[in-house]
């Protein structure tokens, strides 16, 4: 499927078109046709199961934890450059992750007390990601989150976001099981950067860092860790997360507060 089809996809199943949305999947085949009509069941309702887990529970060598995804760019009021590299449309290339996505955006968008549900369903003591993929849309599902979280403090949850803007907004309670990462390629200047690095939750920045070509994604390379350490003076993601320290990761850990992570665009 195009790019031009999906974004396509995307608007209508947004807006809730979706006998539009059924009858553009219908042109396509294989699991583009057969993944879509089953998104377009759920969103009128003939079926009620979520067609995809709207958690990922197994994880892969990359990322071991749970995981939760929504549409980049659609998702992201503070997305500025980043939107010119963005890795999360890579995974629109698989149908599953592609339709995933835009369910778990109606989610958040209209059925929150079922995301809620689902959440806290989750296996105790687990470590979850929020937003691999996408970001904090607005003020409410911000404060969605940092009371369902707050819920489960068994969970160590952690995240990345520009939704820079979302968060100096919200004035409710931090939950202390959540640790962000202040990410790369914000809309926003450095006057709202130090906002955001005063916020308790805060632990620093995880920055992407320019490198030769054909080094991008050799992480276990000297070479490759050599041009990131040229760009930047910091921590450097070995691209495997919960590998780069015995215990735990730089990224949800506050040992590492103040602490650059850097990672080479790949």
């Amino acid at each position: 499927m195009n790019r031009e089809t999906q974004h396509a996809l995307v608007g209508l199943a947004l807006s809730g078109d979706i006998d539009r949305f059924r009858s553009m999947v219908r042109r396509e085949s294989g699991h583009w046709e057969k993944f879509g009509l089953k998104l377009a069941n759920w969103m009128d309702g003939t079926h009620k199961a979520e067609p995809f887990s709207v958690f990922g529970m197994v994880g892969n060598v990359k990322l071991p934890f749970v995981t939760f995804s929504t549409l980049p760019e659609y998702t992201c009021p503070g997305a500025g450059e980043c939107l010119e590299w963005c890795y999360s449309f890579k995974s629109w290339r698989y149908p599953a992750a592609f339709f995933r996505q835009i369910q778990n955006t109606i989610m958040v968008q209209h059925h929150k007390a079922r995301l809620a549900k689902l959440f806290c369903a989750l296996p105790e003591g687990r470590t979850v990601r929020l937003y691999v993929d996408g970001d904090i849309d607005n003020l409410k599902t911000l404060e969605f989150w940092m009371d369902t979280i707050g819920a489960r403090p068994d969970l160590a949850v952690y995240g990345y976001s520009k939704s820079w803007k979302q968060f100096l907004e919200y004035r409710g309670t931090w939950p202390s099981n959540y640790v962000l990462n202040i990410s790369a390629g914000s809309t926003y200047g450095n006057d709202v950067k130090n906002r955001m690095m005063e916020l308790p939750i805060v632990r620093g920045t995880f920055d992407v860092v320019p490198v030769p070509r054909e080094l991008a994604g050799k992480y276990d390379q000297p070479e490759y860790q050599k041009a990131v350490r040229s760009q930047a003076k910091g921590f450097v993601c070995p691209g495997r997360c919960g590998t780069c320290t015995k215990s735990t990761h730089a990224c949800g850990d506050h040992r590492f507060d103040g602490v650059p992570v850097l990672i080479g665009i790949h």
